[in-house]
């Protein structure tokens, strides 16, 4: 009869997987992003209208909280309190794409004309939902708070009441 390898074989490979670091799939970054910007929806500036809110300094903070929910997913993205900053990371990162289709959930959008200040870029969000050519944001500092927005066709941004069209996005991934 011959001696059997399976314990030992398997408690050797068991200890290697785990000292293996594990990381995020990019789905679950996006469901991460997606569900931080959700349980936000409702929250608002303490107190109302003070640009005081708790994802940054009081200020104008739609970029604090779009940037706030990738850091929740584990993203190294600053807090950044203008929108534009975040084109200018995105673009760092290969990950900045001008235009307005393409996006997924969890990706940024930007409102506005171009990142260079805040004449051209006035606004973001973050993409909770797509389909059929429409996308459904979480935006921060809307009207004071945190709201949901659409479904909206992303071609036609300022249309559907947003605060410019859309000039450009960055992936969550």
């Amino acid at each position: 009869m011959r001696p059997t390898l399976r314990l030992p074989l398997t408690a050797v490979v068991l200890s290697l997987v785990s000292s293996v670091p594990l990381t995020a799939t990019a789905a679950d970054t996006r469901t991460q992003i997606v569900n931080a910007a959700n349980g936000e929806v409702g929250q608002g500036e303490t107190p109302p209208g003070s640009n005081c809110n708790p994802y940054g300094a009081c200020e104008s903070w739609c970029a604090h909280f779009a940037t706030w929910t990738w850091r929740k997913a584990g993203s190294d993205i600053p807090n950044y309190g203008f929108t534009g900053d975040i084109y200018t990371w995105g673009q760092r990162k290969g990950r900045a794409h001008s235009g307005n289709t393409g996006m997924k959930p969890g990706d940024i959008v930007l409102y506005g004309t171009g990142p260079q200040n805040t004449s051209t870029s006035l606004h973001t969000g973050v993409v909770v939902a797509t389909g059929n050519g429409k996308i459904t944001t979480v935006e921060g500092n809307s009207h004071d708070k945190v709201q949901k927005l659409g479904p909206f066709d992303p071609k036609h941004a300022k249309n559907a009441g947003r605060p410019g069209n859309i000039y450009g996005w960055v992936s969550a991934q």
